[in-house]
């Protein structure tokens, strides 16, 4: 671990690739926990995908997730990643969209470093690798300006 799924410096990551419809359909998630606010980059030929959420300098968990200097969860982290990851194998076809994938696991998760608000953040998955009927393993890993802050190899499981 420690190299980018993909250089995100190479990709044009200034629009939406995916309708936001289309993402709201796969992924259930609403309200506080829409941690896609778009998708910017997919790859299906080579199974990447590159999603973001922009925070603005008041986010909802900036409050209390330590006050005066405010840091993005490292849970919230976690489940963007987890979120373009779950498009990304229900995109590619390997599950249907209207299965729900919970987290089973996590391997080798390293925290690299910290978001403070305002920021956008990209949450890149790839290489997702399918085990047996109902476990994926999907490697994830989270950047902001410009910087790997987080990754991880979730582990995936049809519910």
């Amino acid at each position: 671990m420690g190299q980018p799924i993909v250089d995100l410096e190479s990709l044009d990551l200034s629009q939406d690739v995916v309708p936001v419809e289309d993402i709201r359909r796969i992924l259930p998630h609403r309200d506080e926990f829409v941690l896609l606010d778009g998708i910017c980059y997919y790859d299906a030929e080579n199974g990447v995908a590159v999603g973001y959420k922009d925070w603005d300098d008041d986010p909802w968990w900036a409050k209390g997730h330590i006050p005066g200097r405010p840091i993005m969860p490292g849970v919230l982290m976690i489940e963007g990643a987890a979120q373009v990851a779950s498009f990304l194998i229900k995109k590619s076809n390997q599950w249907a969209e209207d299965e729900f994938i919970g987290l089973a696991g996590l391997n080798n998760v390293r925290m690299r470093g910290i978001v403070e608000p305002p920021a956008r953040v990209y949450f890149v998955s790839g290489n997702v690798r399918l085990s047996g009927r109902r476990l994926a393993r999907m490697p994830a890993q989270v950047f902001c300006n410009g910087e790997m802050k987080m990754e991880t190899e979730l582990l995936g499981v049809m519910l």
